[in-house]
């Protein structure tokens, strides 16, 4: 019979099993600050779209229109909501599995900011056509 390890009856022992990678201290540190960050944005980014609502008080002249206010909107609010979830659900996964965390704090960053430009230029096309 042959088997991957010596037989342990003649003497001979397995070898251990690899330690796991450590976390190192500094990312884990930046990963938390980097979401802390997004989670702040986030609300800000909700609470500054409210205001594209007021874009939607010149809809009555010169015939423009405005059915991308909600879009916008949407989509505003949409980014903040990726973010969130994105960061909550893959920072422990990334610690489990001992990846970096930074990375998963700038994602949630970029889609903060992805997501209120992009309702930006959608309510400020609206109002523009």
């Amino acid at each position: 019979m042959t088997t991957a390890y010596p037989d342990p009856r003649y003497g001979a022992v397995p070898p251990p099993p690899p330690a796991k990678k450590q976390l190192n201290p500094l990312d884990v540190t930046l990963g938390i600050v980097l979401y802390s960050v997004a989670l702040v944005l986030a609300a800000c980014s909700a609470y500054a779209t409210i205001f594209f609502a007021f874009a939607a008080d010149s809809c009555s002249y010169n015939g423009k229109s405005c059915d991308y206010v909600g879009s916008g909107m949407g989509a505003s609010w949409g980014g903040a909501a990726l973010a969130v979830v994105t960061g909550a659900v893959m920072l422990p996964i990334a610690a489990w599995r001992r990846w970096p965390l930074w990375i998963w704090g700038v994602v949630p960053l970029i889609f903060v900011i992805g997501g209120f430009l992009i309702g930006y230029s959608i309510v400020s096309a609206g109002i523009s056509a």
